[in-house]
Formats: C-alpha cells, structure tokens, sequence
C-alpha cells in the first residue's frame, strides 16, 4: 500500500450530480494515491452538498464565500484537481489551474468543439512544463470493454461493426433539470454530452491495429423530443482507412431500446451490452457477464492517481485521446447538419 506521505492532495471543482455521485466518492476511495482535501462549486451550497456525503473533512471554497477559486489554486499543497463543471465552463478552469502548477484530470469532453480542443492541447503541450492535463472519459475503464477489446484480437480480422445506443432522456430526470444540459449552448446537447462514451467505446474496440482507425462518416441527424434541442438522434455510417464500414444508431429521444456494440471480425464476432459479452467463436456461441466497477469512475480515477504518484500519465487519458472522440461526434453532427455528406477525419491518429 502506498504510504500517506506519497500521495496527492486533490481538490474537486464542481458541485452538480457528476460530480457529487461519482466523482467524489471516487477520489476518497482511490486513497491509495490521493488524499481529498477541498471542494469548489459555484455557490457554498453546492460545494457543501459534496461535502455532506463524504467521510472525509475538505475545505469549502465557493464564489459567494470569502475563500474563492483563487484563494485554492494558491494552497501548495494541493497538488491536482478534478474538473467536474458543465462542457463550456470547462477550458478556463483548466488553464488556471495549470498555470498554477496543478495537475488537472478534466471530465470529458476535451472541449466544446474540435478548434477550441485544437488550441487549448497545444497550448498545453508548448506553454506547459510540470502539471500534467489528462481528461476523464470512464468508458475506456469498463471491464466489459477491456474483456471484449481483448477478446477480439483473437478472432482474426475486423469485417464490420454496428452500434446501437437508444434511449429517452425523460424531460424530468435529474439530469435534465440542470440548466446547461436542459438548454445546452455546446454543439449537438446529449449526442455529445452522452455520445462521446460510445465512439470511446468503439475506438477501443477497434483498437489500434493499422487500418482500423474511423477515416471517414456521413450521418442523418434529427431531433424527435421537442425539449432536446438542438438534436436528439443520429443515424451514422462510417469507414475505417482499411475500408472496412460499419454503423452507428443513437438516439436519446425514441422508444427503442438498446445498448451495444457488435464488431464482425473473420472467425467470429463480439456483442457487448452493459456487462453481458457474446462471442461467437468457431461457430460456438459463449456468454459471459463481467462486471463494472460502478460506472468506470472510480478505476478511472485511481488510475489516474496512481499515475500522478508514479510521475507517468496514461495514454487512453491524454487530451488527444479525447479529442479523437469528440472529432467523430462532431462530425456526425456536422455532416448531419448538411443532409448527410461524408466527412474526412484529422485526428485519429492517437492510442485509444
């Protein structure tokens, strides 16, 4: 076990549902690497609701407190912090903290949009020398995922893959009541806020053999929920650079049901839905249930610690990973928005 002394001192910047239910609780288990010592929101109230279901004591800084965002990013001794606030406030919280000298893991997306995420990465990589910058995306930490991802580089080569992501987001859930989410100033509303999980998803699937990365998509996009602006479903086809095609369904607004991956490859075939993986083998079919680690966060999270203590960072947490993500939602809604024409990718060239 790593001793006291060895770990990171954090600081958790954001006080919503997220951040509350998942990250919280995830950064006082990961106590092995990281040592909980503050929480910022907005206002005192929601910095204190954090507060309240954590047995851990943190320091409270809030905007309408004397003790302000500032007033942490001056304390030496916390070393890192969690980004947990809505897509658009994201990069200026980012930036601060950096420039204070503190490691920061951001929750995804990277940025509200591939040349805003362009500019702040490379800001980051020719400005910055120590802090380091990892973004947050819980779906490459599945172990559903990584169980399937594994398995199929035993079935031979990849031939196809289909997605189907549907569901309806109620007009009264939890989430939705958030402001930012119920109107949503970043491109695409739930398509990006939800979207990026699943082309993380895929991108690990895939994986990273030459040839199997996403060259290029043309996608139908339409809005069926009139309170999810500014569009709720999407209707995707995309090649990879070996030609290989493959489709992609999500909707946030229909009465479908559906959670899953299938990926063809020349001596079998992988589903995965949830926790349940369906390999079909040799003309054998084989189920097997593996179990998440709740959500992917709390893995994420002390991955995430444990490469600060050691001085390294991941690669499936690097900007770039991230951005690779949300270039493929973007363009999904990009090609949406001009009735569907195909559209290269730029910046899949990245370990997943």
């Amino acid at each position: 076990m790593t001793g006291s002394a060895s770990r990171v001192e954090v600081a958790l910047l954001g006080g919503g549902i997220w951040a509350r239910e998942e990250h919280a609780p995830a950064i006082e288990a990961a106590q092995n690497y990281l040592s909980f010592k503050a929480v910022y929101s907005r206002s005192a109230a929601s910095a204190h609701s954090i507060a309240e279901n954590i047995s851990s004591p943190v320091d409270i800084y809030s905007e309408d407190t004397e003790n302000r965002f500032d007033d942490l990013l001056q304390r030496s001794d916390i070393q890192a912090v969690v980004v947990s606030l809505p897509i658009g406030h994201q990069s200026r919280f980012i930036k601060s903290a950096l420039l204070a000298g503190k490691h920061v893991l951001s929750e995804k997306p990277v940025a509200e949009n591939i040349e805003e995420a362009k500019a702040l990465i490379n800001w980051y990589r020719t400005e910055i020398n120590g802090p380091t910058w990892t973004v947050a995306e819980n779906w490459r930490f599945l172990k559903s995922y990584e169980y399937a991802a594994k398995e199929l580089k035993n079935l031979g080569k990849i031939i196809g893959f289909q997605g189907r992501q549907h569901d309806v987001v109620p007009e009264n859930w939890k989430f939705n009541l958030t402001e930012w989410r119920r109107n949503p100033i970043h491109q695409g509303g739930y398509l990006l806020d939800g979207g990026v999980h699943y082309v993380a998803g895929l991108r690990l699937l895939l994986g990273e053999e030459p040839g199997n990365q996403i060259a290029s998509l043309a996608a139908f996009t339409n809005q069926i929920q009139p309170y999810l602006p500014p569009v709720d479903t999407a209707d995707v086809i995309l090649r990879t650079r070996a030609g290989v095609t493959g489709v992609f369904q999500i909707s946030r607004g229909t009465s479908l049901r559906a959670d899953e991956w299938t990926i063809a490859c020349s001596n079998g075939w992988i589903k995965i839905e949830n926790e349940t993986v369906t390999i079909s083998r040799n003309g054998e079919i084989e189920v097997v249930t593996i179990p998440n680690e709740r959500t992917g966060v709390p893995p994420e999270i002390r991955a995430w610690g444990q490469g600060l203590v050691e001085g390294k960072t991941r690669s499936e947490q690097e900007p770039e990973a991230a951005l690779a993500d949300l270039e493929l939602i973007e363009l999904m809604l990009k090609s949406g928005s001009q009735g569907g024409i195909p559209l290269e990718c730029s910046h899949q060239d990245v370990l997943n």
